[in-house]
């Protein structure tokens, strides 16, 4: 058991030991004044002046203290005499590895006697100092280094007093005391606020009551002023309290800028004129700026001129189309600052385009606004930001950044409130309508993303819509993202409450994707809204692109076959009748009539009535043989109810109609 105890207790020793290792020397600045009257003899021990008689014990007689000196704890020690007060004030920083409360006390010692100790406070005395400190908490006494003090060369002069200032717009007129015993010289710096240099002057011949006039200074701007004196030997006095004035306020010195913009409906007939300018800089304020003075006035019609003020940065009026004359300026107590003048034709709208997109999400105890402005031939010089609290709306802030800002975090947010943020694009004296949204601190953009749908699908594209409104989303989103996953690829895009469809172009026909729309956030994405698409084999277009062309290609050959078969039949290669694909031709070539003296030739027309027919014999000789005789020709058909006459003339008989799927007449 013991032989635990012995471990456990070297550890917690070890453990001390590292702990105090580990501990960072710290410092503080120590400061000690002494007068006369409190300074003390130590008995038979002439050589020594002290503080508290308890540092007679710990003295050797040299003034040496008996305890080894530790000068390390008593760095950069200065000490000065002040005449008016007959005091000796010292100042040292001193090293502690454990912050507690110390006693502090002089010892003086010097190689004669001193006679009177309240006495070495002179001018002309010279002695020896050491500073001991005493830990209130451990009792431990620290001794510095003997220092060897020469009163007239530490001598420091009053801190003096700033008594009165006076200001015009750019003096100050400074007047000080250095107490009863005159100084000499004295010098003042000064600094306007929020600037870290000082500015010093020159050494001021000074008596007890001096002044200086401090010139060259910006009207309307505040300056913290210092003093300090010397006797002319010894010391320069610490620097007096600081002083804050403020010079008073001048007119302005610079003009506004201004730009402007026509809101124009087509549907009425006066137009909204929107003005837009920049509060001054206060160098060129010079005071307080209480206002604005506008004047607008028809070039055609100057009796109709119209001017009022305003304390806002931005109005809007009513103007026709046609050309105006405006002018603006600022105005504090002392007057008015140049005016800015411009002349405008009110038919013709603005030609800088609306930001492309505006989103806002939470940064701390700000707002944060991120946007997008497409570039056009107008290059947007800057961009000027409007908030202010739905409930307050008369009380607006501005913010300006350059044009090659896309966000911007709006300070003074309070928590619970709702804000209207806008947005405008300037460039020169011209500027784009706003783009504006609602947030607060909790949500960020009071913007919600819904109704996600599919619009249209093709081979090789697919479009998709959705919807914002506005609503108090459950959790701040920094930014919507819309993303494609295909079998091969996928593709993300940033989407703002100015789009509200996308295409998907140059996709794969015949294949399967997902869509999903993803809200990041500080803490992680979430996944809004999806859904799945299969891209067409092919289109409709496609397939007419196809189709059409094919039908027409294929009645085009066959005209050209029908054409060219006709003109070849016809020109090149004429038709020959062929007796042999015909019954009478066949049966004109049987060769049992080769043999006959005698041939009857039927020849038929057709005569009105439709219902009868006559044939026509003809009577024709055939020579068969140059010895034959010639004979009559025999008739080879009847009509009923009719007789043939024998006679030279063609013979006609009255018939029926012959039918048109007879086949031939055979000889009589």
């Amino acid at each position: 058991m013991s032989g635990r105890r012995s471990v456990c207790v070297l550890i917690c020793v070890f453990c001390f030991c590292c702990a105090l290792g580990n501990i960072k020397h710290t410092f503080s600045i120590q400061e000690l004044t002494v007068t006369r009257e409190e300074l003390k003899d130590c008995g038979k021990q002439k050589k020594l002046c002290v503080t508290s008689s308890a540092d007679c014990l710990y003295t050797a007689s040299d003034g040496a203290p008996r305890v080894p000196r530790t000068s390390e704890n008593f760095l950069n020690t200065s000490c000065h005499y002040l005449i008016q007060e007959e005091s000796l004030t010292c100042r040292w920083a001193q090293t502690n590895h454990i912050r507690s409360q110390t006693i502090r006390s002089f010892i003086f010692s010097r190689a004669e006697d001193f006679y009177h100790c309240p006495s070495i406070l002179k001018i002309y005395s010279t002695f020896n100092l050491t500073i001991k400190s005493k830990s209130v908490f451990s009792q431990k006494e620290q001794f510095s280094d003997v220092y060897l003090l020469v009163i007239q060369d530490i001598i420091q002069a009053p801190r003096p007093l700033i008594s009165s200032v006076n200001v015009t717009d750019s003096s100050i007129n400074v007047t000080w005391t250095s107490g009863k015993i005159p100084v000499t010289k004295c010098k003042i710096r000064y600094k306007r606020l929020n600037t870290e240099s000082w500015a010093e002057t020159a050494d001021l011949p000074s008596s007890v009551e001096s002044q200086f006039v401090i010139e060259g200074l910006q009207a309307f701007s505040e300056y913290h002023l210092r003093v300090s004196c010397s006797h002319g030997f010894g010391r320069w006095s610490d620097w007096s309290n600081e002083t804050r004035v403020k010079t008073s306020e001048s007119l302005p010195t610079a003009a506004l800028s201004l730009s402007y913009y026509v809101d124009s409906d087509e549907n009425a007939r006066v137009r909204q004129l929107v003005l837009l300018w920049k509060a001054l800089d206060v160098t060129d304020a010079r005071g307080l700026i209480q206002g604005y003075e506008v004047s607008y006035m028809p070039i055609k019609q100057p009796s109709l001129k119209i001017t009022f003020h305003t304390a806002h940065l931005k109005v809007v009026v009513p103007v026709r189309s046609e050309e105006y004359e405006l002018s603006v300026c600022a105005f504090n107590s002392v007057g008015c600052s140049p005016h800015r003048r411009l002349t405008l034709d009110a038919s013709r709208t603005h030609d800088v385009p609306a930001l492309k997109s505006l989103w806002v999400y939470p940064d701390g105890p700000s707002l944060r606004i991120c946007w997008e402005h497409e570039f056009t031939a107008v290059n947007v010089s800057e961009f000027a930001i409007e908030w202010s609290a739905a409930t307050e709306r008369e009380h607006r802030r501005w913010e300006r950044v350059t044009g090659s800002t896309f966000t911007v975090s709006l300070p003074g947010i309070a928590a619970q409130q709702k804000y209207v943020i806008s947005v405008f694009p300037v460039y020169e004296s011209l500027c784009g309508p706003p783009a504006s949204i609602s947030a607060d601190l909790q949500h960020g953009a009071l913007l919600d993303l819904v109704r996600f749908r599919l619009v249209n699908v093709t081979s090789s594209s697919v479009a998709v819509q959705w919807i914002w409104q506005e609503a108090t989303p459950s959790v701040s989103v920094l930014r919507y993202r819309l993303v494609l996953n295909g079998p091969l690829e996928t593709r993300t895009l940033t989407v703002f409450p100015d789009k509200q469809q996308h295409s998907f172009l140059r996709l794969r026909p015949n294949t399967r994707y997902s869509i999903h729309i993803h809200g990041e956030t500080t803490s992680g994405d979430f996944s809004k809204a999806s859904l799945d698409v299969s891209t067409l084999l092919l289109d409709y277009d496609e397939m007419l692109r196809f189709a059409v062309p094919v039908l027409l290609l294929l009645l085009v050959l066959g005209m050209f076959s029908v054409l060219t078969r006709t003109m070849c039949r016809e020109y090149f290669f004429p038709f020959i009748a062929n007796p042999r694909y015909s019954l009478i031709g066949r049966w004109l070539l049987e060769p049992h009539l080769q043999g006959s003296g005698s041939i009857c030739t039927l020849k038929l027309e057709r005569v009105f009535p439709p219902e009868k027919s006559i044939i026509q014999l003809e009577h024709r000789v055939s020579l068969v043989s140059d010895h034959e005789d010639v004979l009559p020709l025999k008739i080879c058909a009847s009509a009923e109810d009719t007789a043939l006459a024998p006679s030279s003339l063609p013979e006609y008989v009255d018939l029926p109609l012959i039918p048109e799927s007879s086949g031939y007449v055979q000889t009589g």
